[in-house]
């Protein structure tokens, strides 16, 4: 199992690396493009050294073609269409950043549709076809037609390797988009915070401000009265500026 192991290692550093590069709002393209890269050095890498090490049977062939090499190329698909999709919100103009996400959405949605057959393969964890789609020697049956199985390299992939990363790519991007219009839904529906860099400005005594507080209390004509008249006193703090 010297082959499981190598993948293992190679698996957990990337995802630690990865960590380094959060991708934010300031600037998500320069994290992705970091991100990116360094999956395709980590891969490459793992080609050199898996050259030289021998599969001890189908078990473990299939183990590192269905579990380690999926996820390891999963993060190569799922940062390469991330950063198509935020080059494209770049250059946006005209389209709302929620209806740009909803509409990404829509289009990973009828990816899995199209392969709704081998994600639920996936999903459902079965294996009654591991050895027809995780063995190289074996002749993998073509669901659609596609370029995978003219542009693979065939001594460190399968066919379905390619499909069931990007399938687990899909995943993360949807959970990605999902997220992205919960948070602008959040954002937009939050009150305003009045700015405490405001025009106006009061221009009474502070006898008349506490007063003003007081009175505001005494009336509950604020949250029904449930603030304290140190809560109501920093509220206005923030829109009064002293004279």
């Amino acid at each position: 199992m010297e082959s499981i192991e190598l993948a293992k290692r190679y698996l957990n550093k990337l995802d630690i690396e990865l960590a380094k590069f959060p991708i934010s709002d300031s600037n998500p393209l320069m994290m992705i493009e970091s991100s990116y890269f360094l999956v395709d050095r980590t891969i490459q890498e793992l080609k050199e050294n898996i050259k030289v090490l021998e599969f001890q049977g189908e078990e473990e062939e299939i183990e590192f073609f269905k579990i380690y090499m999926t996820e390891i190329l999963s993060r190569s698909h799922f940062f390469s269409e991330l950063f198509q999709i935020e080059s494209e919100r770049s250059g946006m103009v005209n389209q709302s950043d929620d209806i740009f996400y909803s509409d990404k959405m829509e289009e990973v949605k009828k990816y899995f549709q199209r392969y709704a057959a081998l994600n639920n393969y996936l999903i459902m964890g079965k294996s009654y076809l591991d050895r027809v789609y995780f063995l190289r020697g074996s002749e993998a049956p073509l669901i659609y037609p596609d370029l995978f199985r003219h542009t693979i390299d065939s001594s460190f992939c399968t066919v379905y390797t390619l499909h069931f990363a990007r399938l687990k790519a899909m995943e993360k991007l949807m959970n990605y988009l999902s997220r992205k219009v919960r948070d602008i839904k959040v954002e937009v529906g939050k009150p305003s915070v009045p700015n405490q860099q405001t025009s106006l400005l009061w221009t009474g005594s502070k006898v008349d401000l506490v007063e003003l507080i007081y009175a505001l209390k005494t009336t509950t004509a604020v949250n029904h009265g449930s603030m304290t008249v140190a809560e109501l006193a920093k509220a206005f703090g923030f829109f009064l500026e002293k004279s």
